[in-house]
């Protein structure tokens, strides 16, 4: 009999459906898909010779729910998993509930709501900034010193991101997000490069795998429009930005942090406690010596975290977010090349037909593109060559 696996998710996404699921299927585990999306997930596995056992719709928000259902269905998982943002209280909840091994439940709600994250960030003394919680329809706090960044307490993706100079350009801020009655996070703007840190844990060690130097697009928005692979800062910052994710708590499983470079240090912008996604755990799978998502799966099967080769090529992804609302008439399908000694892949994002509204965040990628190879100036040479061929027609 196969051990059972229960992998929790909200919405279809390609880290679930084309990586972690495929990955579980392939180290034996079946499947049981927990969702509050079934019917996407049921259209999409249709079409896909190797899929779930079951997938099962539940509100997925709410654990005592998740918890009754394995038991009115007799499901006796061995792991329990999730790679959703909005999802990791609920899955350290119900795996701990089942004895599974599994998150910290209070760290992963810290870690979502970046509220909470500056408070915990204060009270153990890393590294952190001045910051404050509003409502889009409340008064601003007094004394801001601005200019500050205004984005959802729990938001993601870049969504609903902005450099605000001014009260005014604040209350503006507040007008536009008025009807989605986010909490909104208010925090001290700062100037530095960007880069991430990717960490793997057992439990008891905790690795950092490596890290992305990130590029982003012009202010006052904040959409990630590249990352090199083990860049400089990246490096030169890894054991400072591992000690401040250690220190907050982080301790099991994957884990993606960003951070700020200051003139003091790496700064913590953000922990996503899950996989690095927009296709750069797909660049992982293919760059490392080690499957990404089958490791990632086998952390949540209790696998001690033993010595792990990280080793890899160079290795780039360009994102091309769009600028322009209309319909897409016109782009470039999905190919493989290699250029010299680098491997490119491109990869469409969004396909003709399709209406398309300028969200200014990770939302608007029309494609990525991908570069492996064996040093950064002659990936980012090729890159740089292939991308010339690529366009894209907007009515």
């Amino acid at each position: 009999m196969k051990p059972q696996m229960v992998i929790i998710t909200h919405v279809e996404n390609s880290a679930v459906c084309a990586g972690f699921i495929p990955a579980s299927l392939k180290l034996g585990f079946e499947v049981i898909l927990i969702t509050d999306h079934s019917l996407d997930h049921k259209r999409f596995f249709s079409s896909v010779a190797n899929g779930p056992k079951q997938i099962i719709a539940c509100d997925v928000f709410n654990p005592l729910s998740i918890i009754d259902l394995l038991n009115t269905h007799g499901i006796k998982a061995q792991v329990i998993f999730s790679n959703s943002d909005h999802l990791q209280s609920s899955c350290a909840l119900v795996a701990s509930y089942f004895g599974c091994p599994g998150k910290n439940w209070q760290t992963c709600y810290q870690a979502k709501n970046k509220a909470q994250m500056r408070v915990r960030l204060e009270a153990l003394k890393i590294p952190s900034i001045w910051s404050a919680t509003c409502l889009a329809s409340s008064s601003l706090p007094e004394n801001i010193n601005y200019p500050v960044i205004a984005k959802p307490r729990e938001g993601v993706a870049s969504m609903d991101v902005a450099l605000c100079k001014t009260a005014e350009e604040l209350q503006g801020y507040q007008k536009r997000v008025t009807k989605k009655h986010l909490p909104i996070l208010l925090e001290s703007y700062l100037d530095g490069p960007l880069f991430t840190l990717e960490t793997f844990s057992d439990g008891q060690t905790m690795i950092a795998v490596g890290g992305f130097d990130v590029m982003l697009s012009p202010l006052p928005y904040f959409v990630e429009t590249g990352a090199i692979w083990n860049g400089p800062n990246s490096i030169l910052y890894r054991q400072q930005a591992l000690q401040q994710v250690r220190e907050f708590g982080i301790n099991f499983g994957v884990c993606h942090s960003e951070f700020i470079v200051t003139a003091t240090g790496p700064v913590l912008v953000e922990i996503n406690y899950r996989s690095i996604g927009d296709g750069r755990e797909f660049l992982l799978n293919e760059l490392l010596p080690f499957k990404w998502f089958e490791k990632i799966i086998m952390l949540h099967a209790g696998e001690s975290l033993a010595k792990l080769d990280t080793e890899s090529k160079s290795a780039l992804i360009q994102y091309f977010p769009n600028a322009l609302n209309g319909f897409l008439a016109e782009c470039h399908e999905g190919f493989d090349t290699q250029h010299g000694g680098t491997k490119i892949s491109y990869k469409a994002l969004k396909r003709p037909g399709q209406h398309l509204t300028v969200s200014h965040s990770n939302k608007d990628y029309l494609g990525m593109l991908t570069a492996i190879g064996e040093t950064q100036i002659s990936i980012e040479k090729a890159a740089k060559e292939v991308a010339k061929q690529l366009s894209w027609e907007i009515n």
